[in-house]
């Protein structure tokens, strides 16, 4: 009987002792997977800061999309001005795509060369003429206004583009696992494209208008409402 109750306690200790360390072991688990996330190293950190930044790249890309809608249907505007009729129809279409809201990231891609060629098409053109015939005079008269009202637009991303950029650069060094970094890096590409290339269209933009308020002046047009946008760009 006496042995039988030492064989019990011996039993009821060792499970206890079990019990006991493996309580110590998720506990010790919890605070290191703590530490790790607190100096950044976690994988729960490393997940939020990529979901953060998809979220802040959607609203840009969105804002974007509608921006370049806009400033496309006045560059078509401005074509037609021109005499380049097939570059204007070409231009509405793309214009007409973006307000649809329906586009891939391919097509925001290839809508910010189309305007940032376009640009400097009509650039030139506008820096060909001092004066300009009755009929393009008023197609130019037609354009004015909605071409610096898109660009203003369109300058107004300076900002959150070049927060998103900083921001897309915070998560990529926040996160230690190299396969994680390309995947986020893939899923920040449109983004990361648009940092690089809008930038310098935004003041491609800016410098048009510009001359095109100039030739509008030249010409005695009414530019009245033109003058009072204010356009913000580098």
């Amino acid at each position: 009987m006496k042995k039988l109750a030492i064989t019990l306690m011996f039993i009821l200790g060792v499970g206890i002792s079990i019990d006991a360390n493996a309580q110590f072991k998720d506990l010790a688990n919890a605070q290191f997977k703590d530490l790790k996330n607190l100096v950044g190293g976690g994988d729960e950190k490393e997940e939020n800061s990529g979901g953060d930044i998809t979220v802040i790249q959607d609203a840009l890309i969105a804002d974007l999309t509608d921006a370049l809608g806009d400033v496309l249907s006045a560059q078509a505007l401005l074509a037609e001005a021109q005499g380049n009729k097939e570059l204007a129809s070409t231009l509405q279409n793309t214009a007409d795509k973006m307000a649809g809201g329906d586009v891939t990231n391919d097509d925001i891609k290839g809508a910010v060369q189309q305007t940032a060629e376009a640009a400097a098409l009509q650039q030139e053109e506008i820096n060909k003429k001092e004066v300009v015939d009755a009929e393009a005079k008023k197609l130019y008269a037609k354009a004015l206004v909605p071409y610096i009202k898109s660009v203003a637009k369109t300058s107004k991303l300076s900002g959150p583009i070049k927060d998103f950029m900083g921001e897309a650069q915070n998560s990529l060094k926040s996160i230690k696992n190299p396969m994680k970094i390309r995947k986020l890096k893939g899923t920040l590409d449109t983004g990361i494209f648009v940092g690089k290339n809008v930038p310098k269209l935004i003041v491609t933009l800016g410098k048009s208008s510009k001359d095109l308020l100039t030739l509008a002046k030249a010409n005695e047009m009414d530019t009245s409402d033109a003058d009072d946008i204010e356009l913000d760009f580098e």
